[in-house]
């Protein structure tokens, strides 16, 4: 049963991301009235050691006690993972692999998703924001499902560094995407104050705007980097970041991952350039690369060169991360390169 309340419950504002729940559950609706009607949807901790979204829009309430510019509707999610400061429990799928996408999903989770996102199709609202964190260093920036104007301006508002991407699957603006202007944002780590702090600019100047169709001073067509490629470290493949004790494999490791390797992110980088070595050269390929579609193009990406791992083409890697749990749960990392964007007509928007 999806829950929706009409006003935020009392005291949360005062409590960090690790007491939420003990103020509302999993995927908790809240509609917030404003002067506008047509609400900002915003997303907050689907990954419950993301924090920098509960922040900003603490921030942002605060600065509007008396009342909204704009109605928002603010999800919750994985308030029982906050409480631990994990990106989810063990016994949890990945929040945001479970809203409606290509593939259906038929679970407690992806049912409650579901309805959401056909709650949110009936309202249409004026733009959605998925807050997220990095565990790797990455710069500030926005990822699009849709190359239409509006999704860019939108995007622009956040930040100059902008992805268009088409997978995962089963992302909460991918499915969003299909009614409204829809961005996610990626703040840097966890809790860091400038993120906090470019957040929360970017939502106050959304709740003040009337359209998204032209924004004085943002460019409707700004450099968009297309992600075309994931890499996944093989799950037989013990992994260690270089100079830390993996706690998997504390007898030795296959693969061990440069520990500066995060350094590379949203830069391009030549062929040559080691990723990271295995312990021995009879050990197979440690990672696979996959494209959009699930081919697997490894050979063209990488290769073995003694018992080091060399990129082989010109890429620009995103999200590079040095968490070991991360790299299980999600990815390695992200390739990416320039995209070259046609004209295309904006979504109509009225208030």
């Amino acid at each position: 049963m999806l829950t929706i309340l009409d006003q935020l419950p009392d005291g949360i504002l005062d409590v960090d991301a690790t007491g939420m729940h003990e103020f509302v559950a999993d995927h908790t609706l809240v509609h917030l009235p404003g002067k506008i009607t047509r609400p900002l949807f915003i997303s907050i901790l689907q990954h419950g050691d993301e924090t920098t979204g509960w922040d900003a829009v603490k921030a942002l309430l605060n600065n509007h006690q008396k009342q909204l510019p704009r109605s928002i509707y603010l999800l919750f999610g994985n308030v029982q993972a906050a409480a631990k400061n994990t990106r989810q429990l063990d016994q949890q799928p990945d929040f945001n692999r479970c809203w409606p996408g290509l593939h259906r999903q038929d679970h407690a989770v992806a049912r409650k998703l579901a309805e959401i996102t056909d709650l949110m199709a009936e309202i249409k609202p004026f733009a959605s924001i998925d807050i997220h964190n990095n565990s790797g260093r990455n710069p500030h920036y926005a990822g699009i499902n849709s190359l239409n104007g509006e999704f860019v301006n939108l995007a622009s508002l956040f930040s100059e560094t902008i992805i268009h991407f088409t997978s995962p699957d089963g992302i909460q603006s991918g499915a969003f995407a299909r009614f409204c202007p829809s961005v996610t944002i990626e703040c840097g780590m966890s809790g860091t104050a400038d993120g906090i702090e470019q957040t929360l600019t970017f939502l106050e100047n959304l709740i003040h705007l009337s359209t998204l169709k032209q924004i004085p001073g943002v460019a409707e067509h700004q450099q968009v980097l297309n992600i075309f490629s994931t890499v996944k470290v093989k799950p037989e493949i013990s992994i260690a970041i270089d100079g830390v004790l993996p706690d998997e494999a504390p007898e030795g490791v296959d693969f061990v991952i440069n520990d500066d390797l995060d350094y590379l992110n949203f830069h391009l980088i030549e062929p040559g350039t080691v990723f990271g070595r295995i312990t021995r050269e009879d050990l197979p390929m440690p990672f696979a690369v996959t494209d959009q579609i699930g081919h697997d193009i490894t050979a063209h990406y990488f290769e073995q060169h003694g018992q080091e791992i060399r990129l082989k083409q010109k890429v620009v890697p995103a999200m590079i991360t040095q968490s070991i749990k991360a790299i299980r749960l999600d990815c390695l990392c992200y390739l990416m390169h320039p995209l070259k964007q046609e004209s295309t007509p904006a979504m109509p928007a009225s208030d």
